[in-house]
């Protein structure tokens, strides 16, 4: 054979094993139709959740068309579900006139929203537990305090919202240009000690006002009331409720009143209050030591064992000056 035939039979002998080889790799890599389509997970950038919350319907995942699974999404992924029906409509807090709290701070937004339902077990609840009260007390005289709710435009308080002072004390309820004014209620909680002194009332727990305000203050139709733990109660005719018409704070109109003493024996009386004073119920009646009928019994308390109960509870001039909530009155 010539050099040169050899050296071409040589080369399709080459060809030969190179296409032998190229088949099988072909033949191994043929879909038989029953295997599975490859995934490939897609890559899902990080996102501080801090910055943005995303949700599942945020996220948009591509599906592979040759089969009905959706491709995997590798990243987890954080639903924060708000219920609108309970938040302010401009939920943030305000500085002016308010002392500014803490961003991640959650701690009013939950009292709010017990408060707004009128849970008022879960609102007592909430506001001893000692991350709540912490507030309180981060306010301690500082003459300001921290404010959750709507606003106006120039983000001073406007609308229902929640405060909450120093002295475990609180108000929730409407508001008109930074100041309380319309429903609301008013709370002091005294957790710390069983003989807490509220003015002249000993073994007070819980000190509350509900209903009307202007100016900040009491003005219109409400209710006072006193929670006391009852063995602590030194004085006579303690005031536990008083139900009726409130002028800046104090007593003034039509007014029922219930008093409890260290027995835990209540007394119904009925007075008229005249900003602070209570008008006499027996024109020109004063006693030996110049005082005046200015509370009469109810019909209903039958369990009196005073022999000297008239049915009526007397007062000096003196005495009878005053008469409002507690801390909540304007100065004369």
């Amino acid at each position: 054979m010539k050099k040169q035939d050899k050296i071409i039979a040589i080369g399709g002998v080459a060809l030969i094993i190179v296409l032998a080889i190229v088949a099988v790799v072909l033949l191994l890599n043929i879909d038989d139709g029953d295997s599975s389509i490859v995934k490939v997970k897609p890559q899902v950038t990080e996102v501080d959740l801090k910055e943005e919350m995303i949700t599942p319907a945020a996220i948009k995942v591509e599906s592979d068309p040759d089969n009905e699974e959706p491709a995997t999404v590798t990243a987890a992924v954080t639903e924060t579900v708000v219920d609108e029906t309970k938040t302010p409509e401009n939920e943030f807090y305000v500085k002016a006139g308010c002392k500014e709290i803490r961003n991640n701070d959650n701690q009013m937004a939950e009292l709010f929203g017990y408060w707004d339902d009128y849970h008022l077990e879960a609102v007592g609840d909430l506001i001893r537990l000692e991350r709540v009260r912490m507030l309180t007390k981060e306010l301690s005289g500082s003459g300001e305090y921290y404010y959750y709710g709507e606003t106006d435009a120039n983000n001073v308080p406007n609308g229902k919202g929640l405060a909450i002072y120093e002295n475990d004390t609180y108000y929730f309820g409407e508001w008109n240009k930074g100041l309380r004014s319309g429903s609301g209620m008013w709370l002091r909680i005294y957790p710390d000690t069983k003989t807490a002194k509220v003015g002249s009332y000993t073994g007070v727990m819980e000190h509350m006002y509900n209903g009307q305000f202007k100016n900040d203050l009491p003005n219109g139709n409400g209710q006072e009331h006193y929670t006391y733990q009852t063995d602590q109660i030194t004085g006579e005719l303690t005031i536990a409720n008083v139900v009726g018409s409130f002028k800046n704070g104090y007593y003034d109109g039509e007014l029922y009143i219930m008093t409890i003493d260290n027995k835990g024996v209540s007394y119904d009386w009925f007075a008229t209050g005249l900003s602070g004073s209570f008008k006499p119920c027996v024109e020109n009646k004063v006693s030996t030591t110049n005082k005046k009928p200015v509370w009469k019994k109810g019909d209903d308390n039958d369990h009196s064992t005073d022999e000297n109960d008239d049915g009526f509870h007397w007062m000096t001039d003196k005495e009878n000056a005053n008469w409002g909530i507690y801390s909540l009155k304007k100065p004369k």
